[in-house]
């Protein structure tokens, strides 16, 4: 009787064996897998975070900016605005110290005058392009100026972008002498009468 108790206990701890290493692998399967799965989700969020936030790219500078010194409660800003950037931006408005309403304007042609307006929509900058800012074209106007420039002073300028960015410019105020005053733009800062203001295509 001992060799066949002998024999069955050895049996059974055999059989018993295996099936532990088999539930033990199916552990840590299923371990593994749970692990894999929550790198997936991590990763998903991750993309779809990076995805989702807006992406910019242009870089507005504007360099020679001026201002002649006003003659009235009305003046225009000059200089050249590039964009080195990859994307195409637009000016479209702006802001300065003691200063109403500052706009993008250019002058159009209405029958025989040369009339000025805002730009509708701004003033777009291609990508890696410049625009030139400059008396009888297009200009920084502002309008309602209350602030008592004179030559040599510094005007800080805010210049709002289409992109939500802002441009900080600070444009030194200069003389008007050597300005053409037979330019359009001329009467339009001097406000003597010879120029026309066309209403805004926004009102």
């Amino acid at each position: 009787m001992w060799p066949t108790i002998c024999n069955g206990s050895s049996k059974s701890k055999s059989n018993n064996q295996p099936k532990g290493n088999d539930m033990r692998k199916l552990m840590v399967a299923l371990a593994a897998a749970g692990a894999l799965a929550l790198a997936g989700c991590s990763s998903d969020s991750a993309s779809t975070t990076e995805s989702s936030a807006p992406a910019t790219d242009a870089a507005v500078t504007v360099t020679d900016a001026w201002i002649p010194q006003p003659a009235s409660d009305t003046s225009a800003m000059f200089g050249m605005v590039s964009n080195s950037g990859s994307e195409a931006v637009s000016i479209t408005g702006g802001s300065a110290p003691d200063v109403g309403m500052v706009q993008v304007h250019e002058f159009v042609k209405e029958g025989n005058k040369e009339v000025m307006q805002e730009v509708p929509g701004g003033l777009e900058i291609p990508a890696g392009g410049s625009v030139e800012l400059k008396p009888g074209s297009y200009h920084i106007m502002m309008m309602e100026v209350s602030a008592d420039w004179q030559v040599g002073d510094e005007v800080p300028v805010t210049l709002n972008l289409s992109n939500g960015e802002t441009v900080e410019v600070t444009a030194p105020v200069k003389s008007r002498e050597g300005m053409d005053p037979a330019d359009p733009t001329e009467g339009s800062m001097d406000m003597e009468g010879d120029m026309e203001m066309s209403e805004s295509p926004s009102s």
